[in-house]
C-alpha cells in the first residue's frame, strides 16, 4: 500500500473528540467541548425554515449571498466604524476554521514562518503542518496570559509571513488590549507580514470590550478578520463563518475557498441575514446572560477548591489544579470524568510539545444554569475522591 501523506503524520486527533467521547461513555456532564446546550433565537430558525420552504436550496454564490455580505458590512460599520466593500472584501465560508484554512493556504508557502500565541486553538498548528509552514510560539503567561514583547521581536525573521491572533482568546479567555494589538501591529508592519485575527467570540466579553485589529487604520491593509455566527447566535452546527480582507487578499482566499467547500449552505445564509439585523438589545442580552453564567460557574469551581482565572471574553474558565493534585491535566480530566462525572478539557494540547503546561484545565460555561448547578453538586465530592 502506498504511504500516506507525510504532513498528516504530524496531525493528532483533536482533544475535544476524546473528552466528549469519554464523557458520553461515563455519563458525565460535558463542560469540555465549546458549544452551547441551548439553541439560538427562534427568529433566526424561522428565517431558515422560510428560506427552505421558499426554495432557496441551490448553490449560493461562492463568495456568499450578496445580501448577507451587505448585512455583515452594515454590522461592522455599526459596531466598529469599519468600512468594507461587500462585493470585493467580504467572503462567507463554512465556519471560522474553514476561513483560517483558506486564508493560510492563500498566504503561505512551505518554509514560511507563522507566529502563534500559545496556548492556541489546535487547528492553527494543524493548518501550519498542512501548508508546510513553520510555527513559532509566543507564550501567553498565566494567570493573566500576558506576553513578552521582546519574545515576539526575537521570534520574527525575514521568513515570518503572518501572525495569528485570537481575541477574545480560546482557551484562556484573554482579551488582547488596544496597546497589545498596537504593539503587535507595529512589529508586523516592520516585518511586512500579514495579521490573521480570529474574533469569533467578539460579542462575548465582560468588563472590557473587544477591539478589532482592523480598527487601526495603519494596519488594516494587512489584516484578515475572521469571525463566525456560531458563537454570537448559538448555532454552532450551521457553520456560517466569514472573513473580511482587502480586495487583493480576498481574491486569493476565494481561489482556495472555491475548491474547499465552494459555497456555504444557502438557506442558512438567508437566515443569517436576519441575524445580522438584530438590534443592539440582542447583543446586550447575550453579554449579560453569559456574564451571569461565568460568575455562576466561577463560584462553583472556587467552592470545589479550584484556583480560577476568570475570562475577559469567550465562554471558558481556566483553572489551576496544581494545588490539590500531582496528576497532569489529562490524567486529572480523565479522573474527573470517570470518578466525579464532570468533563473538562486539559490545556496541554493547546501548547507546543516542547514547552507543554500540564497544570491548567478549561471548563465551558455555555450551558443551561441547571446543568452548571448539577455539575457543582458533583464537584462537591472532588476533594474526597482525590483523597480516597
Amino acid at each position: 500500500m502506498p504511504a500516506f501523506s507525510e504532513r498528516l503524520q504530524k496531525i493528532k486527533p483533536t482533544i475535544f473528540s476524546h473528552m466528549t467521547n469519554l464523557a458520553n461513555q461515563h455519563g458525565a456532564i460535558n463542560l469540555s467541548q465549546g458549544f452551547p446546550d441551548f439553541d439560538g433565537p427562534d427568529f433566526i430558525k424561522n428565517a431558515a425554515i422560510e428560506a427552505i420552504r421558499g426554495d432557496k436550496n441551490q448553490y449560493a454564490p461562492s463568495a456568499g449571498i450578496q445580501e448577507l455580505r451587505e448585512a455583515i458590512v452594515d454590522k461592522y460599520k455599526r459596531f466598529y466604524g469599519l468600512e468594507y466593500d461587500s462585493a470585493k472584501e467580504v467572503t462567507v465560508v463554512s465556519g471560522a476554521t474553514e476561513a483560517i484554512f483558506s486564508t493560510m493556504f492563500a498566504l503561505l508557502n512551505p518554509g514560511d514562518e507563522v507566529i502563534l500565541f500559545e496556548p492556541c486553538y489546535d487547528a492553527y498548528l494543524a493548518l501550519c503542518h498542512f501548508t508546510g509552514a513553520v510555527p513559532k510560539f509566543i507564550r501567553l503567561h498565566s494567570p493573566n496570559f500576558a506576553f513578552n514583547l521582546e519574545d515576539l521581536k526575537n521570534a520574527m525573521t525575514s521568513r515570518t509571513k503572518c501572525l495569528v491572533i485570537n481575541t477574545p482568546h480560546n482557551p484562556s479567555g484573554k482579551l488582547f488590549s488596544k496597546k497589545e494589538l498596537e504593539d503587535i501591529g507595529k512589529l508586523s508592519m516592520d516585518n511586512d507580514c500579514f495579521i490573521i485575527t480570529d474574533e469569533v467570540y467578539e460579542h462575548i466579553t465582560y468588563e472590557k470590550n473587544h477591539v478589532p485589529m482592523a480598527t487601526f487604520p495603519r494596519f488594516r491593509d494587512h489584516v484578515i478578520t475572521i469571525s463566525s455566527t456560531a458563537k454570537t447566535f448559538s448555532f454552532t452546527g450551521w457553520k456560517i463563518g466569514y472573513l473580511l480582507a482587502p480586495e487583493d487578499i480576498s481574491k486569493q482566499i476565494r481561489l482556495v475557498h472555491q475548491f474547499v467547500t465552494f459555497s456555504t449552505a444557502t438557506p442558512l445564509q438567508h437566515a443569517m441575514i436576519e441575524a445580522f439585523r438584530a438590534p443592539s438589545s440582542y447583543y446586550d442580552a447575550l453579554k449579560s446572560d453569559y456574564w451571569k453564567k461565568r460568575d455562576l460557574l466561577g463560584s462553583i469551581l472556587q467552592e470545589a477548591g479550584f484556583k480560577t482565572i476568570l475570562p475577559e471574553g469567550s465562554y471558558y474558565i481556566v483553572t489551576d489544579i496544581s494545588e490539590f493534585t500531582t496528576m497532569n491535566d489529562l490524567e486529572f480530566c480523565e479522573f474527573l470524568i470517570k470518578d466525579v462525572g464532570v468533563a473538562a478539557i486539559p490545556m496541554s494540547p493547546f501548547y507546543c510539545e516542547e514547552s507543554s503546561i500540564t497544570n491548567l484545565v478549561r471548563f465551558c460555561f455555555a450551558k443551561q444554569d441547571d446543568v452548571l448547578i448539577n455539575a457543582g453538586r458533583r464537584l462537591k465530592s472532588l476533594r474526597e475522591k482525590l483523597n480516597s
